[in-house]
């Protein structure tokens, strides 16, 4: 676990708020602490090369627009730079409701929007997917041709 802290000074007892949160981990699990200063994407994925991470893990604040433009996103600039796979995950998930509610959810099938047919959980079937394809592609190849 590694919480690189602001180039201002941040308030909370970083050692000791990481100690708790790794305590709070499944039990028999090995868990290595560390915190640097600075940037944060800069100082996660130098750590990660330096230790041959394979697998980051993040949080997201799920900020947008004029906040995320501003602040920046250290989740994406993590993701952009590192060389191992980056986990996202997000500050807080929606209540997914009761079991029932989830089944029934689970059981639900769409239709596809082109023609029509009970679909899967596919906006497009597969035989309107495929059409839309080879007509994409016969467009392609008149487009080619008339550049000659």
């Amino acid at each position: 676990m590694l919480h690189v802290v602001p180039p201002v000074t941040d308030p909370m007892p970083v050692p000791e708020a990481l100690r708790a949160v790794a305590a709070e981990l499944e039990p028999g699990l090995a868990v290595v602490t560390a915190t640097a200063s600075g940037r944060a994407a800069r100082h996660i994925v130098d750590y990660a090369r330096r230790n041959d991470i394979d697998l980051i893990v993040i949080g997201t604040h799920g900020r947008t627009g004029v906040s995320r433009a501003l602040l920046g996103s250290v989740a994406e600039a993590v993701m952009r730079r590192a060389r191992c796979r980056v986990l996202t995950v997000p500050a807080s998930l929606p209540d997914p409701g009761p079991p029932a509610a989830r089944e029934e959810a689970a059981e639900a099938r769409t239709t596809c929007r082109v023609c029509g047919a009970e679909t899967p959980d596919e906006l497009i079937c597969e035989a309107c997917r495929a059409k839309i394809r080879g007509e994409a592609l016969e467009h392609k190849l008149r487009e080619e041709r008339a550049g000659r």
